[in-house]
């Protein structure tokens, strides 16, 4: 549990914070127009259920576009599952721009939670390295995209640090449980799902894979009360998109593709790689460390998942959150918060200066070395921790 004084000083730093939240989306929404981010398909999904429409139907939602002048950068149908437009309903009751400008203030919050998450697995931090990891990690590239868009990866990292807090606090079901919202985002919860099934088999946690399990099961339910067939139609308008984004993204995918150009070599070598990414997990998971704590484990899953998943945009490198954290609370208590400082500005300055790479070569793969970088350092620091000593002077 946490100390009284840090329970305080987490208030605190709310406190702070929270002004700074309300007028930046302030500012935001007045800048932005919704209808033109990302944000505005997910409204408009939540509309459509909330109006008893069918948002996989391209007809229907190629009308609400037009009707609700929302979404026109959007696809001809709703891209994700439709658990997603259910729960995004509630914003839709909302004028889009205002909706809009709640979502930027959520994202912010949800982000602050989840760093002081993290952050609560080291008692004996000081209030300077809080505000330097707050700082830095609302510079990281992939933040002010989240926020900007209305993207909703700022509730999957929460979910993700919440599981993790839960994990190591010994409730595995729950932990598991919430798990299900990652398949939300199918293109990296379900690689991300998938390692952390391997860890908790490696760890005989019945129970934690009893919640995902059953999270899954309630998610599928979710859906069909509003359509009972939304898992092919589903399938039917997001089957392909393994081929259409493929070499387009900050992936081990895209990384080979752009080496080896040739499809008919590529995606073979691409099908090694993932095994490769795997079988490190699994050695790691299995036989270097078969009890690995939640938190390294997770802090190895998330740029493990990120590598391996058939497509992702960089914006969904926010979660690099969870190992960036990981490695600056070890670096933090065996060489001091400066030195923890000085990681995060390398991770800040190689995320920015990629977008310079991206901007001259007119595509964002070779952005895949920020989730690389991370993975390969977490793989080195890992298996050597115990967040069971983390109130000694430096981790075992």
């Amino acid at each position: 549990m946490m100390q009284t004084g840090g329970e305080k000083r987490i208030l605190w730093v709310f406190l702070l914070f929270c002004p700074i939240f309300i007028v930046s989306s302030i500012l935001l929404s007045n800048r932005n127009d919704a209808r033109k981010a990302d944000f505005a398909a997910y409204w408009q999904a939540g509309h459509m259920v909330l109006s008893r429409q069918n948002v996989y139907d391209s007809a229907e939602w190629i009308a609400v576009r037009n009707q609700e002048r929302t979404a026109f950068h959007s696809e001809p149908t709703f891209q994700y599952p439709l658990p997603f437009a259910i729960l995004f309903s509630p914003l839709a009751l909302m004028p889009v721009q205002f909706a809009y400008m709640l979502s930027i203030f959520l994202s912010q919050a949800a982000l602050l939670a989840s760093l002081l998450i993290l952050l609560s697995f080291y008692p004996a931090r000081s209030g300077y390295l809080e505000l330097i990891v707050v700082a830095g990690v609302i510079l990281f590239r992939p933040t002010f995209s989240v926020i900007s868009n209305g993207q909703i990866l700022h509730l999957l990292l929460l979910i993700v640090c919440a599981s993790i807090w839960l994990f190591q606090r010994e409730r595995w079901f729950l932990g598991g449980f919430l798990l299900c919202v990652l398949s939300l985002k199918p293109s990296i919860g379900i690689p991300m799902l998938v390692l952390i099934g391997l860890w908790l088999l490696s760890r005989k946690q019945w129970k934690a894979i009893q919640g995902m399990l059953l999270g899954g099961f309630a998610v599928i339910i979710l859906g069909m009360l509003v359509n009972t067939r939304w898992i092919l139609d589903y399938i039917q308008v997001g089957g392909n998109a393994f081929s259409k984004y493929y070499g387009m993204h900050p992936t081990l995918w895209g990384f080979v593709d752009k080496v080896f150009v040739v499809n008919s070599v590529s995606v073979p070598i691409g099908f090694v790689c993932v095994a490769v990414v795997l079988a490190v997990e699994v050695y790691i998971f299995w036989w270097n460390q078969p009890n690995m704590e939640a938190f390294p484990a997770f802090a190895t899953i998330v740029p493990a998942g990120l590598l391996i998943a058939p497509y992702s945009w960089n914006y969904d490198q926010i979660l690099l959150a969870v190992p960036m954290l990981f490695l600056i609370i070890i670096i933090s208590s065996k060489q001091g918060a400066g030195k923890a400082a000085l990681f995060l500005f390398g991770m800040v300055s190689l995320s920015i200066g990629l977008v310079v790479v991206a901007y001259s070569l007119g595509h964002d793969v070779w952005s895949f070395i920020n989730s690389f970088v991370v993975w390969i350092l977490v793989l080195y620091a890992a298996p050597k921790v115990s967040l069971s000593r983390v109130n000694e002077p430096y981790f075992a």
